[in-house]
């Protein structure tokens, strides 16, 4: 199936379902251009669920080549989550991930939604029930210039609440990754982007986020519909930090509270349940390039 049942009723409430239904690049195979820029990328974004029903968004990083298209439908991926990730625990056989690389420098970005067949000291692998790309929007650019000779110690913070520098981090981001789940249909991970601020912070435990136009898939508002419950990380892609939150969705589509995002189709009420910070988690450098030219010009 390509779309299930509740991401056809956000089609349909947008008005886009004739164009989600045509599109075709919705695949279960990996195509070979997808096999040769998924081996290439350093760091895939992940989404998953603990037992709890707490979704969570994250990371997995190694040097290109870390990732390995074994078939059409497998790949293997020589790495597992830092040891305090909230993904940590949730790798075992069976367990539902979604997957997205993403090449800033190019734009291109590739989503992998699917199953844990196995799990060992050194990965994993993983059965791929859909892959498809997306377009380019939104993505700032930024090229990786290699790793990070740092040995900077890692600090973790946890708690329930966001932080003064926590919600700088969230009001300077002009990237972030949101992770949702269908308790039928599996994971989902997704990118969304905009100019630094384009995520408000309404309080110390509520974001709001835009949600501009894109695929017209809306395989993350699908998800949402049935099962609130929500990840987002947050990279610094200046010093590797990382902030993860996981928490309940509330879809807005009122044009009172939409007009207040230049350009937002509908907004994202994130309520935090719980949040994850951890320093210098991504040894990666990176040079900003520019911003992407569909990006909306102002927030307010």
């Amino acid at each position: 199936m390509k779309y299930h049942p509740d991401e056809i009723r956000i089609q349909e409430r947008a008005g886009v379902r004739e164009i989600a239904e045509r599109k075709k690049d919705i695949y279960t195979q990996i195509p070979e251009v997808a096999k040769k820029f998924l081996e290439q990328q350093p760091l895939l974004f992940t989404g998953v669920i603990q037992g709890d029903n707490c979704v969570w968004a994250s990371f997995l990083q190694g040097p290109p080549g870390f990732i390995e298209v074994l078939d059409s439908e497998t790949i293997r991926v020589n790495a597992l989550p830092y040891v305090q990730d909230p993904s940590e625990d949730t790798l075992g056989a069976g367990a539902p991930l979604a997957l997205i690389a993403v090449d800033f420098e190019t734009r291109r970005r590739m989503r992998l939604n699917g199953r844990i067949q196995r799990r060992d000291e050194g990965g994993f692998l993983f059965h791929i029930d859909q892959v498809y790309s997306n377009c380019p929007k939104y993505i700032q650019a930024r090229a990786w210039t290699g790793t990070s000779n740092r040995n900077d110690k890692h600090d973790y913070v946890t708690g329930t609440n966001l932080s003064e520098p926590m919600m700088q981090i969230v009001t300077q981001a002009d990237t972030l990754f949101i992770a949702s789940h269908h308790a039928e249909y599996g994971m989902d991970v997704s990118h969304r982007g905009g100019m630094p601020g384009f995520v408000q912070v309404k309080d110390t435990r509520t974001l709001w986020i835009p949600d501009y136009k894109g695929n017209s898939m809306f395989n993350t508002l699908g998800n949402l519909l049935g099962h609130p419950q929500a990840g987002l990380l947050f990279l610094n892609f200046e010093t590797g930090d990382i902030l993860q939150m996981s928490g309940v969705t509330e879809v807005h589509w009122d044009a009172k509270i939409v007009d207040s995002f230049p350009s937002a189709e509908r907004v994202i009420e994130f309520h935090i349940e719980a949040v994850r910070f951890i320093s210098h988690a991504v040894p990666m450098k990176w040079s900003f390039l520019n911003y992407s030219p569909v990006n909306p010009k102002k927030t307010v």
